[in-house]
């Protein structure tokens, strides 16, 4: 009895030896997995902020005005590539976009040379450590490399059984209307994802001339280039698609570009949604048989080299041209992630 009490006492003394050291290994695994697993969200939340403006896997083949990340990542990481020559080699193309620093030939000759942008080391390299640990979204195209479409036209504009609404119980309503019969409320749905279309179309066309502006001769150059040629695009835009598509603001650059009484509401609402986090989903209303599409323009690390602070971000040469060509302009002192205006799509003649 005595050696068993002994035994025992020797197997207790050994537990409380050991646990202490179990319970710290536990602590630092799981401070270690939750620590990368931190970074990894905000390297994720990088990537979408500032990435995805131009390199969105969400934006269909034919609108693309840059590669998606997921092809980037496939030309700079292979079965050999350490995690740090991969950072290494992501952070030399987005600090210097030359021809040299890049490993995708096709996609300089069909979209040009990347703009140059002032990013902070961190920034990339967090952006990059997160691509190398992770998998991204990939298009749906991109997986069979084709970019085949899905045989979307331009769908039926006209729908039965839509009783007279005002228009107004439609902005924040969820798809729900007293005034409306189901198939009205599936058509508004079906003009939602065409102003969506034509929204994301329009910003890609004006984009890719914007970057090309860029890269030339840097953004005193796109200044010009807006002044000439924004306004002409949207118009051209409008022509092929059958719909009225305009960019509207509350601080216009362009006077043309001033938003109207409800559209600064709409501008308005957007701003709050932001700040407090909300989804910001295009907003629908219907006039005199007309359906009108919303949705925000929200500023990128890219807008602030024309719409940043003056000196800070706008750099001399460019004010200098802003000043000349925008006598009246108000659409400076921004930050990233504001909403500076929004598009504003009108269906004419729907129903």
């Amino acid at each position: 009895m005595k050696y068993l009490l002994l035994i025992t006492l020797f197997l207790v003394l050994s537990s409380c030896k050991d646990s202490p050291k179990s319970a710290i290994q536990d602590i630092n695994k799981t401070s270690k997995t939750q620590l990368l697993a931190d970074q990894s969200h905000l390297g994720k939340g990088l990537l979408e902020k500032e990435c995805y403006t131009c390199h969105s896997p969400k934006t269909p083949h034919q609108e693309l005005i840059a590669p998606p990340m997921i092809a980037i990542k496939r030309h700079y990481l292979n079965a050999t590539t350490s995690r740090d020559q991969f950072v290494k080699e992501i952070m030399n193309w987005v600090k210097s976009p030359n021809k040299k620093n890049s490993k995708m030939p096709g996609a300089l000759n069909k979209f040009g040379i990347m703009p140059y942008q002032t990013f902070p080391d961190e920034t990339i390299s967090q952006i990059a450590e997160y691509l190398y640990d992770n998998e991204i979204e990939t298009p749906d195209w991109f997986q069979n490399r084709m970019g085949r479409g899905k045989g979307k036209g331009k769908g039926q504009r006209k729908a039965n059984g839509m009783e007279k609404c005002s228009g107004d119980c439609m902005g924040n309503a969820k798809g729900k209307c007293k005034h409306m019969q189901q198939a009205a409320i599936d058509t508004i749905e079906k003009f939602k994802k065409l102003g969506k279309k034509y929204a994301s179309a329009s910003k890609t066309a004006l984009g890719k001339k914007l970057m090309a502006a860029i890269a030339k001769n840097g953004p005193d150059e796109a200044v010009e280039f807006c002044n000439i040629n924004a306004l002409p695009l949207t118009d051209s835009l409008s022509l092929a698609y059958g719909a009225k598509i305009r960019r509207v603001t509350d601080k216009p650059r362009n006077p043309l570009n001033q938003a109207n009484k409800k559209e600064l509401t709409h501008i308005a609402d957007f701003k709050e949604k932001l700040v407090s986090g909300d989804e910001m989903s295009p907003i629908m209303d219907l006039v005199d048989g007309q359906v009108n599409f919303y949705s925000p323009i929200i500023t990128n690390a890219m807008c602030l080299q024309c719409h940043g602070k003056p000196e800070a971000q706008i750099a001399t040469p460019t004010l200098s041209a802003l000043d000349k060509l925008y006598p009246k302009d108000m659409a400076r002192e921004y930050q990233e992630n504001e909403v500076r205006g929004i598009w504003a799509i009108s269906f004419e003649g729907t129903y």
